[in-house]
């Protein structure tokens, strides 16, 4: 897995801003843009949440992406 570090918390929102009307990038999407698994995205997603980048999101956004992390989290 990359490192939270290498990867800023700012390319993982917008690739979910991105593809979110989509239902999310696809496997492939994700190896491509961050080199890591949908899963392991999701979890990354779901830390930037709950973290200060997330709480500066627009509060509609951040709710739509909690539901978008917590569907994906109850497929795996």
């Amino acid at each position: 897995m990359i490192n939270d570090s290498v990867i800023e918390d700012a390319q993982v929102i917008e690739f979910a801003c991105r593809w979110l009307p989509y239902g999310g990038g696809t496997t492939g999407d994700l190896l491509v843009e961050f080199g890591m698994t949908p899963a392991c995205y999701v979890a990354r997603l779901r830390k930037i949440l709950a973290g200060p980048a997330g709480q500066c999101l627009d509060p509609q956004l951040r709710a739509d992406l909690g539901r978008f992390v917590a569907v994906r989290s109850a497929r795996s």
